[in-house]
This record gives C-alpha cells, structure tokens and sequence, in this order.
C-alpha cells in the first residue's frame, strides 16, 4: 500500500541540489526546519522530546528566504520531499496546529532515500473509484471491517469542488489497515489509532486539483470509528 513512514534518519540524511545563478531557498533556514520535523520523529518513535512537535500545517505554510548571489537549495526539490513530510504527519494525526499526538507507527525497515536530489514525490491517491462507480457507502461487513476492508476501499475524486487531500486520506487509512490487523490478531498494545483520533482526523483540502469525496470518505470513517470502538469496548 502506502511508502513506508519517514524515520528521522530520512530527514537527516536528506540532500538537495544547490543553485547559484537563479533563486534558491535559503539552506539555513531548510536546514533549522528540518531539525524540527526530526525531533518530532524522533519523539513520536519514543525518544527524548525537545520541544513542541511539528504539525503539517507548519511544514505546509513555511517560507524560506530565497537566494541568487550565493548558493541555495533548489526550490522543487525541497518543495516536493516537504509534500512527503506533510502526507506523512498528517498520517500519524499531526495534521493541524494543537492536534493531539498519536501513538507512534510500529518501526519498519529503514527507507530507501538516500543522494542528492533523491526526493520522493508524494505517491498519487490509491483509493480512486473507477468511472462511473462512486465507491460503497459503506464498507462491505462480514464479521465486521477488515484490513482488506480498509485496502480496497475506493472514493470519488472531486475537481472543482473541494475535496480531501488524497495521499493524508490514503496514509491516515494505512494506519487504519495496521491497527485492524493487530486487533485481529489480539495485539491491541500493536494498534496505531483509536476510534477517538479517527473521530477528530482533519484533511486537508484541495480545489485546483483533484481531491477525495469528502462525504464519502466521512462515512467510512464513521464507520471505521464504530469498528474501532467496538474492540475498545471488548
């Protein structure tokens, strides 16, 4: 499904190309951003804590002074790793100034990041309904959701109408997935979310491009939260 989530080694190691006849943004200030987006990572995989962790909507809204008589990053290379960290952050339920923190993603394998100028582009949403279907209005039952349930779950896209950001929606659901089948299994201590952060996840949204279906993807999560809850509850 989704790319592995970012480690804080994936952040410090991180390198972009440098510009010098045309503007760049300035290395400084990439740089003391990227000091916070690793220590938030480094928090939110149990390390020391030293000081307020990053949202998305910080990462989204930064701004950096730009350069052209001495060198800077190149501005789409920093542009497109920091669409990563934002999918990313709103995935684990940073999303939004004052959200509360999560508990942390189940380590993974280190990623596959490394060089100058090897930036991945955020992954283009994967939950796309076919034309001319609009996806279930609900999630199919059996003996209740599944993580396959969460896997094949499609949406409708919108274009000129707001929509929900595709790659949060597809990260917060692999969160989802993981949870689901650590519930399954009998291994709550493994689970990454609650019914309770399902009910207060926020997207962020689009117009000029395309988005998911909000209403759609409202009520699977609706539903996700009552399945959430029901093992709460157990």
């Amino acid at each position: 499904m989704g790319t592995m989530p970012l480690t804080p080694a994936d952040i410090r190691e991180k390198k972009f190309h440098t510009v010098r006849l045309r503007p760049g943004y300035n290395e400084e200030d990439v740089d003391a951003l990227l000091d916070r987006i690793e220590a938030t990572l480094v928090a939110l995989e149990g390390g020391p804590r030293t000081g307020p962790l990053i949202t998305a909507d910080e990462v989204r809204n930064s701004r950096f002074r730009t350069t052209r008589l001495s060198p800077g990053y190149r501005e789409d290379e920093v542009d497109d790793f920091l669409d990563v960290v934002v999918a990313d952050l709103a995935g684990r339920g940073l999303g939004r100034f004052g959200d509360l923190v999560p508990p942390p993603l189940p380590p993974r394998p280190g990623s596959a990041r490394t060089g100058a100028g090897g930036g991945q582009d955020p992954a283009e949403g994967r939950r796309h309904a076919p034309a001319g279907r609009t996806g279930p209005e609900h999630p199919r039952r059996r003996s209740g959701m599944t993580p396959e349930d969460v896997r094949e779950q499609q949406f409708a896209t919108t274009r000129l109408t707001t929509g929900y950001n595709e790659q949060e929606v597809d990260d917060f659901l692999d969160r989802a997935e993981i949870t689901l089948d650590a519930l399954q299994q009998g291994l709550p201590e493994h689970a990454t979310l609650t019914a309770a952060e399902v009910e207060r996840v926020q997207f962020a949204t689009t117009r000029a491009r395309p988005g998911y279906d909000p209403a759609q993807v409202d009520r699977f999560l609706d539903a996700l939260a009552e399945e959430l809850r029901r093992y709460e509850q157990q």
